[in-house]
């Protein structure tokens, strides 16, 4: 062994999927292992608390591992856990929820459902593709380099015929991303994105057609921050995609959030629905409602749905959606912290439940603040991040018990996972606080007090 190596067992991962070693104490974390893996490494970065490494060799592979069926798994960044095994997987999920839950937010309760994704492959209906050099690809672990991918395992078949066509297209080297989308039927929607120019598409559009590629927009983004900019066009087909969620059918644009798992996600908002538990003629506020798809599935039970979101083509989509289901629901376009206290403020209505599901970096600050200042009967609070979610709950839990947390797998073979929380108003009953005061009372001795005093 070279004299600048180290030898250890990967003990767990971190929210990267890292492997993690300890040295003296000291966590370094490895790109590419999994637990229980006995390896030799190095270090490659030093920092105050941790430090950064790279795996030499593994000395000895952990019961854990499995092998992977993709061939750029050593490479692109797109899944984590494709050498581990699903029923680790969802171990190691579960048990990193409890560990935010009790280090985050303080809160002593754990994972009590757990709700394992429809498929393990081939579920992903959205997807972002960078192009580089005439080779189509994902970025790599770390780094904004990119793996070329000709065939990818968590995408349909349909949507990776799509990606045979454009690595074959003449005029590659003038796109840098493309996103595809698919809906139920298979069908496409298909995103070009170039830094400004019109690319002419002619040479490969019956070929696409002939995949079912249904719409396909140009969009032009300068940019690198976002995948995509406000900037599309549509160049053919229909302006939109339809998909299908518990019955209940939907239109979606190009820049429109939605689940990429839709027969997972139909677990998932099944449970919600009996989380929330919708009665007639209650108010329940939906917030970053997206195209409305949860809003529109609660609406089904006859309470009265307002859906709050910030993006608005989206909330034009829930509208749509909303009368083509013949389903009522009012939906606003605003920031959700922004529009609740115009609400209440301005036009007097409040809810008695609420529906979450925040972004990634989890809940605005002021937002949760409202809804300890101003408690509702019950909180549904959907999240793709445990620990932002946790974050929340610590500041919610003052006026607010958490019944239940359950696990969803809507994103298999990746570090990321769904879960919902449900949240319920603390009661304060003074007639038991009165009981508890007068036994109390009865039991003293009031001539032993006052001769002792």
């Amino acid at each position: 062994m070279a004299e600048n190596n180290f030898i250890g067992e990967i003990v767990d991962f971190d929210f990267k999927g890292k492997g993690i070693v300890k040295l003296d104490g000291v966590p370094v974390f490895l790109d590419g292992g999994i637990i229980g893996d006995k390896v030799e490494f190095q270090i490659t970065k030093k920092k105050k608390n941790f430090c950064n490494g790279k795996i030499i060799k593994i000395i000895k592979k952990s019961s854990k591992r499995v092998k992977s069926p993709c061939i750029y798994s050593k490479t692109c960044g797109g899944c984590d856990f494709l050498e581990l095994d699903s029923e680790e997987e969802l171990k190691w999920k579960v048990r990193d929820i409890n560990n935010n839950l009790k280090k985050i937010s303080g809160i002593d309760i754990e994972v009590s459902e757990i709700i394992q994704s429809e498929k393990l492959f081939e579920y992903r209906n959205n997807m972002q593709f960078q192009v580089k050099d005439g080779k189509i690809g994902l970025y790599e672990k770390n780094s904004r380099d990119i793996t070329p991918i000709k065939k990818c395992l968590m995408q349909s078949k349909n949507a990776n015929k799509v990606l045979e066509i454009l690595w074959n297209f003449k005029h590659i080297n003038k796109l840098k991303r493309i996103g595809i989308r698919t809906n139920y039927k298979d069908e496409v929607l298909l995103i070009l994105v170039t830094k400004s120019e019109k690319v002419d598409i002619k040479s490969i559009i019956y070929e696409l057609i002939n995949s079912n590629v249904k719409s396909i927009y140009m969009n032009y983004n300068s940019g690198d921050k976002y995948h995509y900019s406000r900037e599309f066009e549509l160049i053919y087909g229909d302006q939109t995609l339809e998909e299908k969620l518990l019955d209940i059918k939907y239109e979606i644009s190009p820049e429109s959030f939605f689940q990429v798992n839709r027969l997972t996600t139909e677990k998932l908002y099944e449970k919600a629905i009996e989380y929330i538990e919708p009665k007639e003629e209650e108010k329940i506020y939906d917030l970053y409602c997206g195209v409305g798809s949860i809003t529109l599935s609660v609406a089904r039970y006859d309470a009265e749905l307002i859906g709050i979101e910030i993006v608005e083509k989206a909330v034009e989509d829930a509208r749509k959606n909303a009368e083509n289901n013949n389903l009522e629901a009012r939906f606003i376009a605003g920031a959700s912290e922004d529009i609740i206290e115009k609400l209440k403020d301005e036009e007097k209505i409040y809810p008695d439940k609420i529906i979450l599901d925040p972004p990634r970096k989890g809940l605005d600050e002021s937002l949760a603040n409202f809804l300890v200042e101003n408690p509702v009967e019950r909180i549904v609070y959907i999240s793709c991040n445990p620990s932002t979610q946790a974050r929340d709950l610590k500041i919610l839990k003052e006026k607010y018990k958490i019944e239940k947390i359950a696990a969803v797998n809507l994103f298999p073979n990746t570090v990321h996972v769904e879960t919902i929380a449900v949240l319920s108003k603390i009661q304060l009953d003074n007639h038991k606080t009165v009981e508890i005061e007068e036994d109390y009372i009865s039991d003293i001795n009031f001539s032993e007090v006052f001769t002792n005093n």
